[in-house]
């Protein structure tokens, strides 16, 4: 095979294990619910955004899915801070 292909194919394969990571690390420490929510939102958009037809529904499908976690992030936080407070 030639050097080329295989590096191409080595650094697409990186891109791809590294968005799902993005799919999957942060939503570790949320929910069941939202989590696979958030997850299948994210997976399916990349999916979408890969195929040649539809790449533009696959970027809004995974933004969406990705400012859901974002916000579902954000309240956790909030309800941390919260609650920090109130010991206080």
């Amino acid at each position: 095979m030639d050097e080329n292909f295989i590096q191409g194919f080595v650094v697409v394969l990186l891109i791809f294990a590294l968005w799902i990571l993005l799919a999957f690390l942060p939503t570790r420490d949320l929910n069941e619910s939202v989590k696979k929510r958030t997850r299948d939102l994210i997976i399916v958009g990349l999916i979408l955004w890969l195929s040649p037809d539809l790449k533009s529904a696959g970027a809004f499908v995974f933004f969406y899915g990705y400012a859901l976690l974002l916000y579902e992030k954000y309240q956790k936080g909030r309800k941390e801070v919260d609650n920090s407070e109130k010991k206080l």
